[in-house]
């Protein structure tokens, strides 16, 4: 029986300052199979913490329910 590899994820809230002594805050959402994509800046960090939460619950959604019923679709050849 072959084992079922995991998924790295990571959603991830970090901040950058510019030169003018602003604070810029953004969100790196990363996964083993998809390219990381960093979005934002975002005012403030619980504007960012907001829109991770919501990250993380979109990737959940995505790996738990809708990828195993999108790759379904695919038809890869079997294992040897």
């Amino acid at each position: 029986m072959a084992s079922r590899g995991t998924i790295e994820k990571e959603v991830a809230v970090f901040k950058q300052h510019q030169q003018e002594g602003q604070t810029r805050w953004f969100v790196r959402v990363s996964c083993s199979f998809l390219d990381p994509r960093v979005y934002g800046p975002f005012p403030d960090e619980q504007e960012a913490e907001r829109f991770r939460g919501g990250a993380e619950f979109e990737l959940r959604k995505l790996l738990d329910c809708e990828l195993p019923s999108l790759t379904s679709n695919c038809h890869f050849p079997a294992p040897r």
